[in-house]
């Protein structure tokens, strides 16, 4: 009986271990560096953004959780459309609304806001 129990007892524990690391996400930037590599060396952050779109790298997204936390935080801004996330390329394509854009510093902040780190923003 205690054979057929200790295996079990591993496999919870290490089943337990994987979720509870899981649960920490996958973020693999420093927390340091996030707010000075999201504000940091953008123009023009208060404007609203012009084109229909933008193009956004951010860094530190390693798994379809991560791409879902960034997903949620851009769509709940006004003025975000859609997003697109790319994970091996670390894109982030955004597609905005025809009236209230939002602004560089709405973005960078959303990204932030979800955990990763925002290198720049494109704009067509």
């Amino acid at each position: 009986m205690k054979r057929t129990r200790m295996p079990l007892m591993t496999a919870g524990l290490l089943t337990g271990s994987l979720v509870l690391f899981s649960a920490a996400g996958c973020e693999t930037t420093p927390r340091a560096d996030r707010d000075h590599a999201s504000m940091n060396d953008m123009n023009d952050m208060n404007g609203a953004i012009e084109g229909s779109s933008v193009t956004m790298v951010v860094h530190g997204m390693g798994c379809p959780l991560c791409a879902n936390n960034v997903d949620r935080q851009l769509k709940a801004l006004p003025g975000v459309r859609d997003a697109s996330i790319d994970l091996g390329s670390g894109e982030v394509k955004v597609q905005l609304a025809g009236e209230n854009r939002p602004t560089r510093a709405q973005l960078a902040r959303a990204v932030q806001d979800s955990g990763f780190t925002l290198v720049r923003i494109e704009t067509p």
